[in-house]
């Protein structure tokens, strides 16, 4: 696959500076030329106007009268003539003339480029001598009314095929009445202007250029020593941070390796940030070693604590192979490593089955500690041949002992005669069981609870009996799976459990027990288990003097 091309930051602000520094140079070339040459056309105006207007004052309004009518020339002719001519030599213009507006053209008086002799003869330039007449065109016909009129007409700069690219000042020479006797104009050839602009422009160029090319050139020596520089020192360190120290990351001896940047601006902030970042980073690694390590060996502590929990509980089915009259099946799922619910099942003589299922308050390693103890005190005074409600009580009496964390247990406990199908049972505030009589279905079994094993002593439990047929089966479990809890916050209920115990009543109590936690873990989906689930079935299979009935 081909690489995207990767532009650094050098070069992306060395290409700005570039493009920045060219543009205000275009800008200021640009504007600099417009201000230098309106200034040059406004100056050459003036020029020509202050001209025109001191050969206007010189001039007599019925002289010119004389000169327009006759045509004939005189000694003050010669004198303004040659006034004239020391006018142009004098200063920088190309024609000074006189002209006398009439028609749609004027009619030439005076001429700087018509030398004129003593005899009157005229040479070098005859077109334009006394009584010449020539249309107007362009910008002075655009203003002939005004000319007509004797009015002020502002310099007119316009290309002309015979003298060249001009701008013309004009005046007009007054009577005292006002009339217009002629104009005095004035041409200035506008290349001399734009030949002064475009010195000028070459001059402004170079100069810029010049200083252009020197400040990229300080600019970048100081851009790539106080930023660029520092920032590709940085780039280097922290990238070779974790490659050149993963080793030493590994066994918590890294160090940090960003050098120090004294640049007195943000960019040695930067680099006293990423210093602390390296520092911080070394340190939470450390931390995270320590506490990676504790968990590791918590976890396996765990893992112990689990199998032993486990081996506590009796995990092998069938339980008691060599007896035909009842079977017996039973599940933990603990919510965590270990759990606080356990379950059990054991005979206490030959003729005489005890089953106990119950769930400490709490979960975790403080609910495990409680259970070891809460079963195995209910087991020893089982098995000391006490009756249930006797095992409750004295087991009451000594979890109540030292119980500082307040841990408290819920238990549900029978004990069958396994001869006569005799059963009876204690509740300290245990989930009610449920039970299937021979061919019926599922239901509650109803019998008054007694107050949790450890939460206050004093309590005596009362005993509840019945009779179990043969095909009879009872369902024992924990609140974990009423309350199993889906995605939506929704309960399991007693109704679900008790419609799919339902769905197949006839089920052997192993199949019975993984239908129901297959019918749960469809319910819950991906939501997380929070409470442990655990359940024990027991079949009344038939008598113990081998009659079914």
């Amino acid at each position: 696959m081909k690489q995207k091309v990767k532009f650094s930051l050098g070069k992306k602000l060395t290409a700005m500076i570039v493009f920045l520094s060219v543009a205000l140079s275009l800008v200021a070339i640009l504007v600099s030329y417009r201000i230098f040459s309106s200034t040059m056309t406004r100056y050459y105006k003036e020029l020509g106007t202050n001209l025109v207007r001191t050969l206007a004052s010189q001039l007599d309004a019925d002289e010119l009268d004389y000169y327009y009518e006759t045509g004939e020339m005189d000694e003050n002719y010669y004198k303004t003539q040659q006034f004239i001519q020391d006018l142009v030599a004098s200063n920088n213009v190309e024609y000074l003339y006189v002209v006398r507006p009439n028609g749609v053209g004027v009619t030439f008086l005076f001429d700087s480029d018509m030398e004129v002799g003593e005899g009157g003869e005229y040479y070098d330039g005859g077109y334009c001598a006394l009584g010449t007449y020539v249309d107007l065109v362009g910008g002075f016909a655009d203003n002939l009314d005004k000319l007509l009129a004797g009015e002020e007409v502002e310099p007119i700069i316009q290309p002309d095929a015979g003298f060249g690219w001009l701008m013309t000042a004009m005046v007009p020479v007054l009577h005292e009445d006002g009339t217009m006797a002629g104009y005095v104009m004035a041409d200035i050839s506008m290349y001399d202007v734009m030949h002064t602009s475009q010195t000028f422009l070459i001059t402004l160029v170079v100069l810029l250029v010049a200083l252009t090319v020197a400040f990229i050139v300080l600019f970048l020596t100081i851009l790539r020593r106080k930023v660029i520089q520092p920032i590709d020192q940085l780039t280097q360190a922290t990238g070779a941070f974790i490659q050149n120290n993963e080793a030493e990351l590994a066994a918590g001896t890294a160090t940090v390796n960003v050098p120090e940047i004294r640049t007195g601006d943000e960019v040695e902030e930067l680099a006293n940030s990423f210093r602390k970042m390296e520092e911080d980073m070394i340190s939470y690694i450390r931390s995270f070693m320590k506490i990676t390590a504790e968990k590791e060996r918590i976890g396996a502590e765990l893992n112990v604590a689990t199998q032993i929990q486990a081996d506590m509980l009796p995990r092998i089915f069938p339980a008691f192979p060599e007896r035909q009259e009842f079977d017996i099946y039973a599940t933990m799922n603990p919510a965590k490593e270990v759990g606080g619910d356990f379950y059990d099942f054991f005979l206490v003589d030959d003729d005489h089955l005890a089953v106990v299922i119950a769930d400490v308050s709490g979960k975790g390693v403080p609910a495990a500690l409680f259970m070891v103890i809460a079963k195995t005190l209910i087991k020893n005074h089982a098995q000391n041949k006490e009756a249930p409600g006797e095992v409750f009580t004295n087991t009451n009496e000594q979890l109540c002992e030292g119980n500082d964390a307040g841990l408290f247990v819920t238990a549900w406990m029978g004990i069958l005669q396994i001869s006569t199908g005799h059963f009876v049972y204690v509740n300290a505030g245990h989930n009610p069981p449920l039970l299937r009589r021979a061919g019926g279905s599922f239901e509650w079994l109803k019998s008054r609870p007694g107050f949790v094993l450890a939460g206050m002593e004093g309590v005596r439990y009362r005993e509840n009996e019945m009779e179990l047929a043969p095909g009879d089966v009872l369902y024992l479990y924990t609140d974990g799976v009423t309350e199993a809890t889906d995605a939506h916050q929704q309960l399991f209920g007693e109704e679900r459990l008790q419609t799919a115990l339902n769905e197949q009543p006839m089920l052997p109590v192993g199949q019975m027990l993984s239908k129901i936690k297959g019918c749960i873990d469809s319910f819950v989906g991906e939501a997380e288990q929070f409470d442990d689930i655990t359940m024990l079935g027991l079949e009344y299979l038939k008598r113990g003097d081998g009659t079914d009935g």
